[in-house]
């Protein structure tokens, strides 16, 4: 788990967009519009458990719709060597985000991530489920058109800090 915070960017930088509330509600699969295209992302780790030493990183995310545009499918390059693909989509029935993670740190879905978008504040808030006892809040704020800044914290079943990640990606293209 120390080495999964390169790869947090990738799961956690869920679609969102600047949307008004008729327009994500006539479509929910507006706000994942917003990623498609190339980032270029910074990721900082600040000190807890897995992560006993401070460290930032840079990388570039492609993101693509896939499978008939149900999915998006984000992939994740860093320059440590960190690597990962995402699958996020719309659940209609259920009316959240779903997001799926799996990167060359031995990382796979384990649990549920469920985010919920709020047009009006132009933020998605993201609740995660990484099995046993551990459990993340994040959150995916876009501050303009083409810039996003999010943070990730994960805590065990006594509150102990286990990961505390974030940063922001700027659209290159």
């Amino acid at each position: 788990m120390k080495k999964l915070l390169p790869l947090f960017s990738c799961l956690l930088l869920v679609g969102c967009g600047v949307l008004t509330s008729a327009q994500a509600d006539d479509d929910p699969l507006e706000p994942l519009n917003r990623r498609i295209g190339t980032w270029a992302n910074t990721t900082y780790q600040k000190q807890a458990a897995w992560t006993p030493e401070e460290r930032t990183t840079t990388g570039e995310e492609t993101i693509k719709w896939i499978l008939d545009k149900k999915f998006i499918q984000i992939d994740v390059i860093n320059v440590d060597g960190t690597k990962g693909r995402s699958l996020i989509t719309y659940d209609a029935e259920a009316k959240v985000y779903r997001s799926w993670f799996f990167g060359n740190q031995n990382e796979f879905p384990r649990g549920e991530s469920i985010g919920r978008w709020d047009p009006k504040a132009d933020r998605m808030d993201w609740t995660l489920d990484f099995g046993g006892d551990l459990r993340g809040r994040m959150f995916l704020q876009f501050t303009g058109k083409d810039k996003m800044d999010w943070a990730l914290a994960i805590r065990d079943g006594s509150g102990k800090l286990m990961m505390k990640t974030g940063g922001s990606q700027t659209r290159k293209q």
